[in-house]
C-alpha cells in the first residue's frame, strides 16, 4: 500500500457497513501510518447466518457459511494443523465507476482466522482498492496479526498472474510468506516468527487449525463495533492451482478426505443479501463474484 493510500477508519466509517457484534474483541492497527490505521486484514471471520436452505452442500464433505467480510473458502479438521497453503490468481480489474465512493478489497491465502475465536492470523496477498476519485491502486501485502500489516516489496498490477503461499517450518518455528508475480518476473518472501504479544492476556499461540483462499472487505474499529469498509467492484477473482498441507504431511486441493471443506459467502448481514460469493470448487480452482456493494 502507498503511505498515503486509505483515509482514517473515522472516515471510512461515513461510508461503510457498521455492525455491533454481541461478542468481538478486535484490536486495531496496521501499518505505522495514521493514515492506514486499522482498515485492512487481520480480523477473524465476521460470522453472519445464512436464510436457511439458502446455500446447500454441493458435495458431502462442503458446508456453507455466511461471513460479513469474507467470500472464499475455509479448511480444517479436528486436532489438525496446517503446514502451507498456495494459491494462484489474476489481479482484477476494478470498477471503481460502480463500486460505492471509497471501496477495498483484499486477496489473500492464510492460515487461522476461521475456527473458534481466534487471536492470531498468517496471511499474505493483494490489495485492489477504489479511491473516492475513482481511482484503483493495487498493493502487495503480508501480514502476522496482531502485528502491523507490511507492504511487500515487488509491484503489481491489474491483469497480473500473482502467486501467493504461506508456509509454517515446525523445526525452525518460522512462518514464510511468499508473493511472486508471475508476469513480471518478480518475487517477494519474508520469514516470521509467531507474534510474542498477548491477547487476551495471553500470549499468541499461530495454531495453524484452518487454512483459507479468501476475498475480504477489510473491517476497523474495535471492542464490539466494526466498520466493514464497502467492497471494491472486482467483478471476479479467479484462483486456481490452490495446493494444502497439514503439519502431518498430507497434501491436497481445497476438497480432500484430510480436512473438512467450508464454503465462506460474504452477506451484508445475517441472512443476506448476498455481497459476494464463490462459485464451486473444480478440480484445485474456483472464482470469487462481486454481487453487490458491501
Amino acid at each position: 500500500m502507498t503511505a498515503a493510500a486509505r483515509a482514517c477508519a473515522s472516515a471510512i466509517a461515513a461510508a461503510a457497513l457498521t455492525i455491533t457484534l454481541a461478542s468481538a474483541s478486535v484490536v486495531p492497527g496496521h501499518l505505522g501510518d495514521p493514515s492506514r490505521q486499522a482498515v485492512r486484514n487481520g480480523y477473524p471471520m465476521l460470522r453472519a447466518a445464512l436464510a436457511p436452505g439458502a446455500v446447500m452442500p454441493e458435495v458431502s464433505n462442503i458446508t456453507s457459511t455466511g461471513s460479513l467480510n469474507w467470500a472464499g473458502y475455509a479448511v480444517s479438521a479436528t486436532h489438525t494443523t496446517f503446514a502451507a497453503v498456495r494459491a494462484t490468481f489474476f489481479v482484477p480489474y476494478l470498477d471503481c465507476a460502480q463500486s460505492p465512493g471509497k471501496s477495498l478489497s483484499s486477496d489473500w491465502v492464510g492460515f487461522d482466522g476461521f475456527v473458534g475465536q481466534p487471536d492470531s492470523v498468517e496471511q499474505g496477498g493483494v490489495a485492489a482498492d477504489c479511491s473516492a476519485t475513482g481511482k484503483a491502486t493495487y498493493v502487495a501485502w503480508y501480514e502476522m496479526y496482531p502485528l502491523a500489516e507490511a507492504k511487500a516489496t515487488i509491484t503489481v498490477l491489474a491483469g497480473d498472474s500473482v502467486t501467493a503461499a504461506v508456509s509454517y517450518d515446525a523445526a525452525d518455528q518460522d512462518f514464510e510468506i511468499t508473493l511472486t508475480d508471475n508476469t513480471r518476473g518478480s518475487h517477494f518472501a519474508v520469514k516470521r516468527k509467531c507474534p510474542h504479544v498477548k491477547a487476551k492476556g495471553k500470549l499468541i499461540t499461530c495454531p495453524r487449525n484452518s487454512a483459507e483462499v479468501i476475498t475480504e472487505a477489510p473491517a476497523s474499529g474495535s471492542g464490539k463495533h466494526l466498520v466493514i469498509a464497502h467492497l471494491a467492484d472486482y467483478d471476479a477473482v479467479s484462483y486456481a492451482d490452490i495446493a494444502i498441507t497439514d503439519g502431518a504431511g498430507a497434501s491436497g486441493g481445497l476438497v480432500s478426505s484430510h480436512w473438512s471443506t467450508t464454503k465462506v459467502v460474504q452477506l451484508k448481514s445475517s441472512g443476506g443479501p448476498t455481497v459476494a460469493r464463490p462459485t464451486p470448487t473444480q478440480a484445485s480452482m474456483f472464482d470469487d463474484y462481486w454481487v453487490q456493494e458491501g
